[in-house]
């Protein structure tokens, strides 16, 4: 089995969505345990959300596109949320990919650091994941982070990064980036590769989410 691991950015507009996990969000989402489009084209959810519940519950209950909502009671700061709505347009879309193509999504979907959605999609071959990705709504805001063997939980967190991922993790680590105090910086790793600050910044971004979203599990 093949998989593509992508981060997708937040629908922009009045979608409780947006409303809910903007860049100013004061909600954490920690995990998206199902999420399937209905034959009425409406959507299911259920995930698990940290922040303040009762205004959740508010949020939720104001707002047009939300049909239906329970929230479980708090246990560690977080709550299990059911959410059935009318989704963004481009997410419908997206969430239609397992209908139009022989892929599925790997639940639960987790979340990046800056409030992304995590997104791992599996099919047989390279070719059926490529011809999905291209029927992604344009509007999205995708990046791919990994194309290869899909890894199932519990998979070392080496195998999980790309070459050139723990390439900039071994530099890092030999030129004492993580020691303390920290002995390099985004410039000297660059230098090394033949690299951008920026590009290895990136890289190492991506590293420290998945450190942290292994943690987490």
């Amino acid at each position: 089995m093949r998989a593509v691991t992508f981060t997708l950015g937040q629908p922009s507009g009045s979608h409780i969505s947006s409303r809910m996990f903007g860049p100013d969000s004061e909600f954490e989402r920690d995990r998206i345990h199902h999420l399937n489009i209905l034959a009425d084209e409406t959507v299911v959810l259920l995930g698990r959300l940290r922040g303040d519940m009762d205004d959740a519950a508010r949020l939720l209950s104001e707002n047009a596109d939300v049909l239906g909502h329970s929230i479980s009671s708090e246990q560690g700061g977080s709550a299990l949320v059911y959410v059935h709505a009318h989704p963004p347009p481009e997410l419908k879309e997206f969430l239609k990919l397992p209908r139009t193509h022989e892929v599925f999504f790997d639940f639960p979907i987790g979340s990046t650091q800056d409030g992304r959605l995590r997104v791992v999609l599996i099919g047989e071959t390279n070719q059926v994941i490529q011809e999905a990705l291209a029927d992604l709504p344009p509007t999205l805001d995708v990046s791919i982070e990994r194309i290869g063997p899909y890894l199932e939980a519990g998979t070392p967190l080496p195998v999980q990064l790309t070459d050139r991922q723990r390439e900039v993790l071994n530099v890092a680590l030999d030129l004492g980036y993580y020691d303390v105090p920290r002995q390099t910086t985004h410039r000297d790793i660059a230098d090394r590769l033949e690299l951008s600050a920026g590009t290895v910044g990136e890289h190492l971004q991506k590293i420290e989410s998945r450190v942290f979203e292994a943690f987490r599990s």
